[in-house]
């Protein structure tokens, strides 16, 4: 694991040592994944909240680094998995695919009591969490964005966008310690109504046909890949302001008509925020040949079977809290605004008299190097209307398929 880059050791040094490293050595040798000793562990990932609804626990093991499952771990299936209270209630789960277990759809953590995680495998292996107490969420007060530029690795990759902050005006006693969630939603709009498609024959020609479906919205989702962490054990007031929780680039808005976004903030215990703050160091590392090996991170679940065996992953206990808005594209800053390339505004219509295999090889052009770029340019275009002849408009702007998925989900208005 890589320890940030300072200003002293710069990524132009490092590739120096490597550098010097290979030809000191002279060869390389075969690495023989062979050689390396494989421990399969149990992988414990869920949480319950005091929200109503089906929560899932899933269940994994560790699988080779040599394996053919594409770095996937395998799913554990066909084990018994149920919760404890501190009055000795139980709550059992089922299991809804391979390796993924619901709680009942009534089911919600009570605020004040302490859960444990009980887990029996299919081979009789057992394990269980430590009891955790559920304490409640504090509400949301507020999200908004600023203008921001994020630099990635540098600022050859650099994008502008909106940063969403959220703020939390008061905070409860019982609870300090906050994890963060977000998931988010364009609504895509093409421009122009399909009524005709076309596909290529094997001969190179094109076939046009009526086209019936309406594709004008879509939506395209996405949410949180990273840990967020906040505390308010140092705020003398109990408030939580701007705490960043999405950055959203200004391409990603090309074809995007509204957009909402929502965020969950989860009161976690000490040892669930320990746990994350470790995660979140081996996230953040790059891995280089300079790191400090820091092992395994385990979690809170541990095996009542075999007490050396080491159990990865977190059973989380967490009240819950989310907030939702919803914006339309010109509600973003000017700033954000002013970077969006606007597809179907920059991409004209081209009406083409000809046939689609003329259209697409550029046949109307004579220079050859105009040829070819056209033939670049127009490949993003697809048939999507006739009136005198066939209009052609960028693929984005006549079908929202490819910029998102029909059916509005359920939260949107």
């Amino acid at each position: 694991m890589q320890m940030k880059t300072t200003p002293q050791r710069s990524v132009f040094e490092t590739a120096a040592v490597l550098l010097l490293f290979a030809s000191a050595i002279g060869c390389v040798e075969e690495f023989e994944t062979d050689s390396i000793k494989f421990e399969q562990l149990l992988v414990v990932d869920g949480n319950i909240s005091d929200h109503i609804g089906s929560h899932q626990i899933s269940l994994s093991y560790t699988t080779p680094i040599n394996s053919n499952n594409n770095g996937q771990y395998e799913p554990a299936s066909g084990a018994l998995i149920w919760l404890e209270d501190d009055l000795n209630n139980k709550i059992e789960f089922s299991e809804a695919s391979p390796g993924h277990y619901i709680s009942p759809e009534n089911f919600a953590g009570t605020i004040g009591r302490s859960y444990a995680l009980h887990i029996q495998t299919s081979e009789g292996d057992k394990y269980q969490s430590q009891l955790q107490l559920l304490s409640a969420a504090p509400e949301i007060s507020r999200i908004y964005h600023r203008f921001s530029i994020d630099y990635g690795d540098g600022e050859a990759t650099a994008h502008p966008g909106a940063q969403f902050f959220l703020d939390v005006d008061r905070t409860e006693a019982s609870s300090q310690l906050f994890r963060f969630e977000w998931n988010d939603a364009h609504e895509v709009t093409a421009r122009y109504t399909k009524s005709l498609d076309s596909e290529v024959n094997p001969d190179g020609s094109y076939t046009i046909f009526p086209f019936n479906e309406n594709v004008k919205v879509c939506y395209r989702e996405d949410s949180f890949s990273n840990i967020i962490l906040a505390s308010a054990l140092e705020s003398t007031t109990g408030e939580l302001p701007e705490v960043p929780i999405r950055f959203t680039p200004s391409y990603g808005l090309d074809v995007t008509s509204a957009y909402s976004i929502e965020a969950t903030i989860r009161a976690i215990t000490p040892e669930a925020y320990s746990y994350y703050r470790k995660i979140k160091v081996f996230n953040e590392s790059n891995g280089s040949l300079f790191d400090q090996q820091q092992g395994a991170v385990v979690g809170n679940v541990f095996s009542t079977s075999n007490p050396k065996e080491k159990v990865l992953g977190y059973f989380e206990v967490s009240g819950a809290a989310s907030k939702r808005i919803f914006m339309d594209v010109y509600d973003f800053s000017p700033e954000v605004l002013e970077h969006t390339f606007r597809t179907c505004s920059e991409f004209r219509l081209f009406e083409n008299v000809g046939s689609l295999y003329a259209f697409y090889n550029a046949l109307d052009i004579q220079d050859e190097d105009e040829r070819q770029a056209a033939i670049i340019y127009r490949a993003h275009y697809e048939i999507f209307d006739y009136i005198t002849a066939n209009m052609m408009g960028h693929r984005y702007c006549v079908d929202c398929r490819y910029r998102g998925s029909l059916g509005k989900p359920d939260y949107w208005p």
